[in-house]
């Protein structure tokens, strides 16, 4: 009968992968709790009141190789679906998270030099292959197929990786002591990190040019029976929370001002074609 009880537990039990990568998951400062997935986390617990939600802390340098573990059963929001991880993982159907595509950070006196104009889409290929700048990655990151592509057949030279916790963070750092060119990233990671450095002032953000603007995180989680029964549920709640207004909120709340107005459209799009 305990065991019986255990595994009925253990079915209504969620357990979610988080780490410390704001404007993801923010566990230090004046907006703790406040990241935009931990929100959207927030979002499908109301819509799954049945179900315990538990978080188990990792390094995000660690997040795929546990998840990949069929010794456990865990799930992770925001993922990129890469055939490498389709092999290994389950992933909902519908997205979890909706955002502006990958962009390019650099300083602008450094963009000034190159000629570049902020805001306008950039060829990464062309400045790792014609300008050898530097470019700044977080270990083990996926960016989808077309940027993992072109940073895959990048000259190992030009491609500087970091593991650990804060790795953007660190990043950043040595962006702003030019010990970096450029960084790959999210608009919303730059904008949050350069806003808490005090050097937003300093750098400029680009679209990079080989990628479409808009990209989807799906949640993943393991490839587990339990996994599979989460999985089905999670898309569930997806459906659902997906179309409302707080879930938009989530998905802008960290973007830079200026790029708002273009996720907006791109969300209210997706959801009158719902």
């Amino acid at each position: 009968m305990h065991s019986l009880a255990a595994y009925a537990n253990e079915r209504q039990t969620i357990r979610w992968l988080v780490f410390d990568f704001a404007p993801y998951y923010i566990m230090s400062d004046t907006h703790q709790g406040e990241g935009r997935d931990e929100q959207t986390i927030a979002l499908l617990q109301q819509q799954l009141p049945n179900y315990r939600f538990d978080y188990v802390h990792i390094p995000g340098s660690r997040a795929i190789h546990e998840l990949s573990n069929p010794q456990n059963t865990y799930c992770i929001l925001s993922l990129y679906k890469t055939q490498r991880r389709l092999d290994k993982l389950l992933f909902t159907n519908n997205a979890s998270t909706v955002g502006l595509s990958p962009a390019l950070v650099m300083r602008k006196e450094l963009a000034n030099t190159l000629g570049l104009v902020e805001g306008e889409p950039v060829s990464l290929s062309q400045l790792l292959a014609e300008q050898g700048l530097r470019l700044g990655l977080p270990m083990n990151r996926s960016y989808g197929k077309e940027l993992d592509h072109i940073i895959n057949h990048s000259p190992r030279g030009s491609l500087v990786t970091r593991p650990g916790k804060d790795v953007l963070a660190s990043l950043t750092y040595m962006l702003i002591k030019e010990r970096l060119d450029m960084l790959v990233g999210y608009p919303s990671e730059h904008y949050y990190l350069a806003s808490k450095m005090g050097v937003k002032e300093q750098m400029a953000i680009f679209p990079i040019a080989e990628v479409a603007p808009i990209s989807h995180g799906y949640v993943g989680c393991s490839n587990t029976a339990l996994g599979s029964e989460h999985i089905d549920i999670i898309d569930t709640a997806l459906e659902k929370i997906t179309t409302t207004d707080s879930f938009q909120q989530v998905m802008m709340r960290w973007l830079p001002p200026q790029l708002k107005p273009r996720l907006q459209q791109q969300l209210q799009t997706r959801l009158k074609a719902q």
